[in-house]
């Protein structure tokens, strides 16, 4: 006998199991946190949404969404609006179809991996210019990316982040793992700007590479869980969260030839004088 295929509530049941909210399934779904609920309580069979979540729950990821239902006359069944709107209800975007990873202009894009143990692979494409909106879209992305993983550290687990970066002329490189409430901190310390903060990061680790010239394009965030660790305790306990960042190769050599340089500069002015 063939297995029987799981329902669209077993299915919700299993991806909370693994740590997706009921606000990322209702995200990769086109739908409300709230229909998300329905079907986890059974209020409704879910049965449109059933091949999107085995999809999304077998692979992590999807590549369709579910079409709205429709009326006899072809059009789109309406559904409740937002609190506070002045109608009861207002008639959506049927999102249904296929995602396709070919470039669509320079709108900015963003793809979720879910995976087991609450861990996350977030993509995301960037358009070139650096003006352009998709690119301050995507930061504030990124931020949010990074918070949430803050939010989600336990008393005995903690968030890890690991960035991964795609320039103008196809480098990759990869940004060293953090915390995520340090990676959070450091941020913040660079002003707010996640795609700022990246390109001094990668700055400060690759000599041979202009950021200034070579625009971020690509940022993949893999976000996994990690125990809290003897040391990370005595750290917070002690009021440091994170250990000072020892200066990484292309650090000291930097420092090293701004000295030399300032150096210069001094024994050249005690010769003017």
């Amino acid at each position: 006998m063939a297995d029987q295929q799981r329902s669209a509530q077993d299915l919700v049941r299993f991806l909370r199991g693994r740590g997706v909210s009921t606000t990322e399934i209702a995200a990769e779904l086109h739908r409300s946190p709230r229909m998300v609920r329905k079907i986890l309580n059974g209020e409704t069979s879910g049965a449109l949404y059933r091949s999107t979540l085995e999809e999304l729950a077998t692979t992590g990821r999807t590549s369709s969404v579910p079409p709205r239902r429709r009326l006899k006359s072809g059009g789109l069944v309406p559904v409740r609006a937002k609190a506070g709107s002045k109608e009861k209800t207002v008639v959506p975007e049927d999102p249904g179809g296929k995602y396709t990873s070919s470039r669509q202009g320079g709108a900015m894009q963003t793809s979720t991996t879910y995976m087991a143990e609450g861990g996350r692979q977030i993509e995301l494409r960037l358009p070139k210019g650096k003006t352009a909106k998709g690119r301050s879209l995507a930061d504030a992305e990124i931020v949010k990316q990074i918070r949430n993983a803050a939010k989600g550290q336990a008393r005995d687990s903690q968030k890890k982040v690991r960035a991964t970066l795609t320039f103008a002329n196809g480098r990759v490189m990869e940004v060293n793992t953090y915390n995520a409430s340090t990676m959070l901190q450091r941020v913040n310390e660079a002003g707010g700007s996640a795609l700022d903060w990246l390109r001094t990061e990668s700055k400060n680790r690759y000599l041979n590479l202009d950021v200034d010239r070579e625009s971020i394009t690509g940022v993949v965030l893999t976000v996994t869980s990690e125990a809290k660790t003897p040391e990370y305790e005595q750290n917070k306990n002690s009021g440091r969260t994170r250990r000072t960042r020892a200066l990484s190769p292309a650090e000291q050599r930097r420092a090293a030839e701004k000295q030399r340089l300032a150096d210069e500069r001094s024994r050249r002015g005690g010769r003017r004088s």
